[in-house]
């Protein structure tokens, strides 16, 4: 799965622990939504939300939006000029799977 990320969500990179959140479309045409965290070992762990095809288009559709604009959108609601606490991308990362259900729409984690 190849997916161009736009971060739109990250934690100062010199905290003890790290997180970011990224959002794109992969080469199915699916929202992909990946919360990257850094533990205190400097241990990389990614939690995947993975929104498939059908419920990728449903949800842009009823945002008003094309597929390829998910991204960009969940930037335009997040980006901020600071960074966040790495507990503070961890809710957004919750709020973001909240907005998602709340548009009738599933995804699976990975």
């Amino acid at each position: 799965m190849i997916v161009d990320y736009l971060c739109f969500a990250s934690s100062h990179e010199d905290l003890e622990t790290w997180a970011a959140l990224e959002a794109g479309i992969d080469d199915f045409l699916q929202l992909v939504v990946c919360l990257n965290y850094y533990d205190f070992d400097d241990k990389e762990h990614k939690r995947f939300a993975i929104v498939d095809k059908d419920d990728t288009a449903t949800l842009a559709q009823s945002l008003g939006l094309d597929v390829t604009g998910l991204p960009e959108m969940l930037c335009d609601e997040y980006k901020d000029d600071y960074s966040w606490s790495p507990s503070e991308v961890e809710a957004i990362f919750q709020d973001v799977l909240e907005k998602i259900l709340d548009h009738g729409v599933k995804y699976h984690l990975k």
